[in-house]
C-alpha cells in the first residue's frame, strides 16, 4: 500500500512507455514513479476484449493516492464499478476497463483553469488508444478536467465514443475543433457545481463551452439523482448504467436527458455497427 502524500509540482516527465507488466500487485500498461507518478492499470483483459473503456480522471489524482479507495474521485474504484456494469449490460461479451492516470493532473482550482496539463497528457492518451488492440471498440470516459484531456486527444486517437462527465469544457471552442467523427456523449448531474465553472478560452487559459451546449452536438444522457461532482460512477445509478451502455455499444438502451431523441444506432458484439 502506498501512503498518500501531496506531491510537489513537477515538469512533464516525457512519454509513457506502454506494455504489459505487473507493478504493486496489479496489471499495468504503464508505470512511472518520477515526479508525482503515473499509472495505467488494466482491469479485465484488454488484449482480448470486444469493448474497452478508458477512464480518465481529473484533478488531484497521482500515484501516491491511487490505491486510496476512500477519496471522492477514486478512479480505480470507479473503474471496477464500471467494469461490473459493462458485464451486466453485455453478458457473454469480452469487456475491459483501463484506468488512465497517465498525466500530471492539476492541483486545485488555480491549475485547473490552465490547459497545460491536458495538452501534455493528450498525446500519451491518444497513443494508448492506438496501443490497444485494433479489434476492440474503445470508449474514452473523462471526468471533470479529464474531459479536457480527452477533448485534446480525440483528433489523434482511435476512439468510437467519448463520454464527458461533469465537464468544465473540452479544451476547444467548437465541436469541429475536436476533429472527431465518433459519438460524443455528455452528462451533468443535477447538483454538480461544475456548471458554474468559467467558460472562457484565451491562450492556454480556460476550456471553452460546456459539451452540453446545444451547438456542441453531444448526445446528452440522464444521470439520475446522483450527488455533487464525483458520483457519476455510483453503483446502481442511472449514470453508470448509461456509461456502461455506451461503452458496450447498447445505444438504444441509453436514457436521454429530458426525454431527448434516442442516440445513434447500436453496436453489435465485436464492434460492428448494427444498421437499422
Amino acid at each position: 500500500m502506498i501512503v498518500a502524500s501531496p506531491p510537489s509540482p513537477s515538469r512533464y516527465e516525457g512519454p509513457l512507455r506502454y506494455g504489459h507488466d505487473v507493478r504493486l500487485g496489479v496489471r499495468v500498461l504503464a508505470y512511472d514513479e518520477r515526479g508525482a507518478g503515473r499509472i495505467v492499470e488494466e482491469l479485465g483483459d484488454a488484449a482480448e476484449a470486444d469493448h474497452v473503456a478508458v477512464v480518465v480522471p481529473g484533478n488531484d489524482n497521482y500515484l501516491a493516492n491511487y490505491f486510496d479507495q476512500k477519496r471522492s474521485t477514486r478512479p480505480r474504484a470507479n473503474a471496477a464499478i464500471l467494469l461490473e456494469e459493462m458485464r451486466r449490460q453485455a453478458p457473454g461479451e469480452r469487456v475491459a476497463v483501463v484506468v488512465w492516470v497517465g498525466y500530471r493532473t492539476p492541483r486545485g482550482f488555480g491549475e485547473a483553469v490552465m490547459r497545460g496539463p491536458a495538452l501534455r497528457g493528450a498525446e500519451d492518451l491518444a497513443r494508448l488508444t492506438r496501443f490497444l488492440p485494433s479489434s476492440a471498440r474503445v470508449t474514452l470516459v473523462g471526468h471533470s478536467y479529464g474531459t479536457v484531456v480527452c477533448g485534446l486527444a480525440l483528433a489523434r486517437a482511435r476512439v468510437a465514443d467519448c463520454v464527458a462527465l461533469g465537464s468544465p469544457g473540452m479544451g476547444v471552442r467548437t465541436r469541429e475543433d475536436l476533429r472527431f467523427e465518433g459519438n460524443l456523449w455528455a452528462a451533468l448531474g443535477p447538483g454538480d457545481w461544475i456548471r458554474f465553472f468559467p467558460r472562457g478560452h484565451v491562450g492556454t487559459v480556460g476550456h471553452g463551452p460546456s459539451p452540453l451546449r446545444g451547438s456542441f452536438g453531444a448526445w446528452v444522457f440522464e444521470t439520475g439523482d446522483i450527488d455533487g461532482h464525483c458520483s457519476y460512477y455510483r453503483r446502481g445509478s442511472e449514470s453508470v448504467r448509461n456509461i456502461a451502455r455506451i461503452a458496450v455499444g447498447r445505444y438504444e438502451r441509453v436514457t436521454m436527458a429530458g426525454g431527448g431523441a434516442r442516440g445513434p444506432a447500436p453496436v453489435g458484439a465485436g464492434g460492428s455497427v448494427v444498421v437499422r
